[in-house]
């Protein structure tokens, strides 16, 4: 499946704290630069040159986001090692090419959705957002006395919209535009300013709310849309009603990401914390800019170069992708290598 669109479903609930799990110092500072960065990415992509055959679409999403950055940093005219990031952008569009074979006859939301986004032009980004905050968000958590544990988050992952198959279903009418209903019909049309307009079904309307509390990975699923909305540029959506979305999801992003940090990163949450420090750290919060937290994902990247849940380790499987990376993970990991080392630039 898609990177992001993945429903990480919890059966069995076991966390041991400090079993099996590196603890870094989290009072280290030391900024990872983006020379090491693009290293990381370049024997990242290695494995995927060597498995080019059995590339997944969670994986080829995720070097699309990473050579987005990499054409974006190569905007820039003053570059002192151009020649290694044009290489490592090269290895990105060769890596990206494998979506040609892949969706012959794209039909199913998932395919057209894959084929839209696995594109790294959509990605690339022609300057850096100013800094967000969301301090008028903390200082409203701290008023509330709002109070989160593990034990009451577990319970509320599965709560909320959308599910897989409505983030597949609504992306697919946010990129496609053929449904039936505007998102935000109170804003006036200016056909001036952009040739499209977006329709929503009523059903995915519903789904995407902000108004509908949802946690875990339906919440970065929402967060997403709301991404991918921004970038469209609507002429019937104000860039304001994204933002505030935005705003609004991040913050409670936000408090997710800091317990599993404050749990010391249980690795059955490491997936989604990935994902969480990826769509807000893109959108532009300072929040999630955090430097032990780069540290911390950066340390996940095995010998190999992949990504990988330990517990999914099998020395049986005949499959050398599967056997070294969890693809989604991987995904994520070059997404967040590429767009740190563009953050750093």
């Amino acid at each position: 499946m898609l990177l992001l669109f993945r429903v990480f479903l919890i059966s069995t609930v076991f966390i041991c704290l400090g079993a099996g799990i590196i603890v870094p110092d989290h009072s280290l500072k030391h900024r990872i630069g983006p020379d090491v960065l693009l290293l990381r990415l370049d024997k990242l992509l290695d494995v995927c040159i060597a498995n080019y055959e059995d590339l997944t679409t969670d994986l080829l999403l995720g070097v699309a986001i990473a050579n987005g950055q990499l054409k974006s940093i190569l905007a820039d005219s003053a570059l002192t090692n151009r020649p290694y990031i044009s290489a490592l952008q090269k290895k990105c569009d060769y890596v990206e090419s494998r979506i040609e074979s892949i969706f012959f006859f794209p039909s199913g939301a998932n395919a057209i959705v894959s084929k839209v986004l696995i594109n790294s032009n959509f990605w690339k980004t022609t300057f850096d957002p100013d800094d967000r905050s969301l301090k008028c968000y903390h200082e409203r958590r701290r008023r509330s006395n709002e109070r989160h544990t593990l034990r009451d988050y577990l319970q509320v992952l599965e709560i909320g919209s959308p599910n897989e198959v409505q983030s597949d279903q609504c992306l697919s009418e946010l990129l496609v535009n053929e449904s039936e209903n505007k998102l935000n019909s109170t804003i006036s049309w200016n056909h001036a300013n952009h040739p499209g307009s977006l329709r929503l079904s009523r059903s995915c309307i519903a789904a995407m709310s902000v108004k509908v509390k949802s946690y875990g990975y339906r919440l970065t699923h929402k967060l997403l849309f709301y991404t991918i909305l921004r970038r469209q540029r609507f002429v019937n959506v104000e860039e304001s009603f994204v933002r505030a979305a935005e705003d609004r999801l991040c913050a409670q992003i936000l408090q997710e990401a800091q317990l599993i940090a404050s749990l010391r990163f249980p690795e059955m949450f490491r997936d989604l914390f990935m994902e969480q420090v990826f769509l807000c750290a893109f959108a532009g919060y300072k929040e999630f800019k955090h430097q032990a937290w780069i540290n911390e994902i950066v340390g996940w990247q095995n010998t190999n170069g992949c990504f990988k849940y330990y517990k999914d380790f099998d020395e049986s499987e005949t499959n050398q992708l599967i056997r070294l990376c969890s693809t989604h993970m991987s995904g994520l990991g070059a997404a967040i290598l590429g767009l740190f080392a563009r953050l750093q630039y």
